[in-house]
């Protein structure tokens, strides 16, 4: 089984390697670091400026199945694999994109546990969407707490009323810095359980 971060060369590559160090420690598990392309966006809508990331997640599960030889363990078998894989290899991409979801104004990211997929952007986590200066340390804190949400979502964990929790989920950028980069007592023994869910979470 392996975690896949597949990260836009659109997005600072610089911030990749720190990123995936930190998520690997928070998540207590390797993480692999694709940073090399750039992945075409869907769902541009004009009206809002923003990407549907649902229909991104979509096109990222088929371009999975097309690329097996990018995420397939070599001793995996592909017909396995493609049926298989949301169980197996979970990817998240990190887009430049501003993300939104149908029932959301926006989204810091958003995770399709069926499909084993996940995405996060850091339009609205870095200090400049807000007016503020530039701050590359507070971002890629940002980063590695939404990455480890959605990732655990890929495992199957719900959202935590505990607001220091990595799966608390914020409203705004405020909740999120208040998080800590730790799972709960609880959602860390969920989340070493690996119990899949079908749901979208955002």
């Amino acid at each position: 089984m392996g975690i896949h971060l597949f990260w836009d060369s659109r997005v600072p590559v610089g911030l990749s390697r720190p990123v995936s160090e930190e998520l690997s420690a928070v998540l207590e598990m390797p993480v692999s670091r694709i940073d090399d392309g750039i992945f075409p966006l869907e769902g541009f809508d004009p009206v809002r400026n923003q990407y549907d990331a649902v229909k991104i997640l979509l096109k990222l599960d088929m371009f999975r199945r097309r690329m097996p030889q990018i995420f397939k363990p070599a001793d995996m078998d592909l017909d396995f694999y493609n049926k298989f894989n949301h169980l197996h290899e979970k990817i998240l991409l990190v887009t430049p994109g501003d993300l939104f979801e149908p029932l959301a104004d926006f989204v810091f990211g958003l995770a399709y546990p069926k499909l084993g997929v996940g995405i996060v952007s850091p339009h609205r986590l870095q200090n400049e969407f807000y007016g503020k200066y530039a701050d590359d340390s507070a971002l890629i804190d940002r980063l590695v707490k939404e990455s480890a949400h959605e990732i655990g979502h890929l495992f199957g964990l719900d959202h935590c009323d505990n607001p220091g929790c990595i799966m608390y989920c914020p409203r705004n950028l405020d909740e999120l810095d208040r998080k800590r980069k730790y799972f709960c007592g609880n959602c860390r023994v969920r989340l070493n359980g690996d119990t899949p869910e079908d749901e979208l979470f955002s």
